[in-house]
């Protein structure tokens, strides 16, 4: 019963909810910026109508149990566009945060229901935006940085009212689980010094992924150290995501004595490797065209700080500001 009521007492710590409001805005916005372009290149029909009506291949209209939106509405590209537009709404008032449970609702069952219609467009990434979502919904991300705390207090930032830390902690954990395992399914050579860590090198060789043609351009030639070394920090920073979860065990612990918990706090071990993990995907950003990945999974980043940290780094930076002037 002791373990028992440490595991509840540490998921019921509490806290105001920036960190999970920073997350609602930055999931809204690469999101946003994701459905737009859908629409600014007319494939909402394309996509998300029948291949009889003129959509891409997906047997949607063949299968026993259909999605849900078909069973309600007839399915056309005049439908299709009309979820676009729903998401695109769901997405605005969730970056305004405007009643964001109801919202968030509606956004997952409509985000949903475009991998039903047609699964190959259904990304890795947009299957952790929606787990995401799906704990927002159950979060208070809405309480601060939203037009909803204006409205209720008079300022953006809302009361300043603590609430549960779960979902954040929920958030992190699946980011652990998410870059271990992405560690575990590189099994190619090409990412172990067996294979030279050469797996960037020949990554940035494909016309589908390489942003532009850097081999023609001879720059992987030029920087190929550099891309060995960015494939073993790749491979590593995955395979080490567990040690998030003592490094945050040991802050959480902070009062304990223990060498490898002094090592943790003192060289902020989570630090460094989020500072690796920021750099690795504003590198994919940067070299390869996967879309919004990069970009999404750096809207998850917040989950790993405490919101007390940001007004740490505040006050640092006004005594760094003040010693200068």
């Amino acid at each position: 019963m002791k373990l028992w009521s440490k595991w509840v007492a540490l998921w019921s710590q509490r806290e105001v909810p920036t960190m999970l409001a920073l997350i609602r805005i930055f999931v809204g916005v690469v999101l946003l910026w994701d459905f737009v372009e859908i629409g600014l290149h007319g494939l909402p029909d394309v996509m998300w109508t029948p291949q009889e009506l003129g959509g891409l291949p997906s047997n949607v209209l063949q299968r026993k149990v259909p999605p849900e939106v078909f069973t309600y509405l007839d399915p056309s590209p005049e439908l299709a566009w009309g979820l676009w537009g729903v998401i695109i709404l769901c997405l605005v008032l969730l970056v305004l945060g405007v009643a964001t449970p109801l919202v968030g609702v509606v956004l997952v069952l409509a985000y949903a229901q475009t991998a039903l219609i047609l699964p190959l467009s259904d990304r890795g990434i947009d299957l952790l935006l929606r787990n995401v979502l799906m704990v927002l919904i159950f979060s208070k991300a809405g309480a601060t940085l939203s037009l909803q705390a204006k409205l209720k207090t008079g300022s953006w930032l809302g009361d300043a009212k603590t609430h549960p830390s779960w979902p954040r902690y929920l958030i992190a954990l699946q980011l652990v689980v998410m870059y271990f395992m992405a560690g575990v399914q590189k099994t190619a050579l090409t990412w172990t010094p067996l294979g030279g860590y050469n797996a960037l090198y020949i990554i940035l060789h494909d016309p589908h992924i390489a942003r532009m043609d850097w081999a023609g351009m001879g720059v992987l030639d030029a920087v190929s150290p550099l891309l060995r070394l960015g494939t073993a920090a790749t491979h590593i920073f995955e395979w080490g995501a567990p040690i998030l979860v003592l490094a945050f065990w040991f802050r959480y612990t902070h009062e304990r004595p223990g060498r490898l918990r002094a090592f943790f706090l003192r060289w902020d071990v989570r630090l460094i490797w989020v500072v690796i993990g920021a750099v690795l995907h504003l590198g994919i950003a940067i070299a390869m065209q996967l879309g919004v990945f990069a970009w999404a999974m750096l809207a998850l980043f917040p989950a790993w700080f405490h919101p007390d940290e940001i007004d740490g780094f505040r006050n640092w930076w006004k005594k760094r500001r003040s010693s200068q002037t």
